[in-house]
């Protein structure tokens, strides 16, 4: 094969370039602190880095939902203990009723004050928590429960086709791929499957009648609610338990990640200075090199 000056020149020229390409790619690599900047550099890693993307996207859609069912959950958690303090002041009026040293004007003034206790509850029925009703179950954009409280008939405001219906469903959440949790009762289970309306009603219509007999047992059942009441309170703290355990996990499968994609994508300083050392070197005698090749002329063999 016949190598001409311009067959040097050429190669000369082309090596140069690529190194100073080199050059050129370390430097922004340090300037910038990323290695990648484009599918082409690394179609491998690229590839990961958009599967690490969506990854991070889903964790942080994740957390969001974590961070609602903890609102829900506490708001939930308040309303309870809430509901206990008046089933607790209910028991206390009734058992004070039910003794023979009340009286029927005594047990009158009392009624008042269980109806307000009943009141509360159903205003509890109704809490807000931004624009929907916690215990609206599925359908949360309605009150559940009617205000005041009606004295007899269901306590629900809700319909179906004219006739009341009591609250239903539940908001679930993914918290997790392919992990839910539900971090809220409905009115239904809370209010009414408990019996915490029903039998502070009860004990208002025995004190209305002056029927001690009555009040002791409407005390009685109330005391009952009432343990059905701390049951979902422990209900409520496993659910915030988990809730905060997913925000635990969360986090350190995001610092992973976010470990892996620097892993990935980012320069590492060092490395890229102790490289771009050797290139400027290596560029340096090539330089060298090949200004003496392409100097000589056909007088330096003669």
């Amino acid at each position: 094969m016949r190598v001409t000056n311009s067959i040097i020149t050429r190669n000369s020229q082309s090596r140069l370039q690529a190194n100073l390409q080199g050059l050129d790619r370390i430097r922004d690599d340090i300037s910038s602190g990323i290695r990648l900047r484009k599918m082409s550099d690394n179609p491998t890693s690229g590839g990961e880095l958009v599967r690490i993307g969506s990854s991070m996207r889903a964790l942080s859609q994740f957390k969001r939902n974590v961070d609602s069912g903890n609102a829900r959950a506490s708001a939930e958690e308040n309303v309870l203990d809430q509901l206990t303090n008046a089933l607790t002041r209910g028991i206390e009026l009734g058992i004070g009723q039910a003794s023979a040293t009340a009286n029927p004007q005594s047990r009158l003034i009392v009624k008042a004050e269980v109806d307000q206790l009943i009141n509360l509850a159903a205003n509890l029925g109704n809490t807000r928590i931004g624009d929907e009703y916690l215990f609206g179950g599925n359908r949360a954009g309605e009150a559940p429960f009617a205000t005041p409280a009606p004295a007899t008939g269901s306590f629900s405001q809700l319909t179906l086709a004219g006739n009341p219906v009591n609250p239903s469903g539940n908001i679930t959440l993914e918290i997790g791929d392919n992990r839910f949790v539900t971090p809220t009762h409905n009115g239904t289970e809370v209010f009414l499957d408990t019996d915490a309306l029903e039998s502070l009603r009860a004990l208002s219509t025995a004190l209305g009648n002056n029927d001690p007999t009555a009040i002791q047992a409407a005390a009685d059942r109330i005391t009952t609610a009432n343990s059905n009441v701390q049951s979902l309170i422990g209900t409520q703290g496993a659910r915030i338990n988990e809730l905060e355990m997913a925000t635990v996990n969360l986090d350190l499968m995001e610092l992973n990640l976010k470990a892996f994609r620097s892993d990935l994508r980012d320069t590492e300083i060092d490395k890229a200075m102790v490289e771009l050392v050797g290139k400027q070197t290596l560029y340096q005698a090539a330089m060298s090199a090949t200004s003496r090749i392409l100097g000589l002329s056909l007088a330096n063999y003669l």
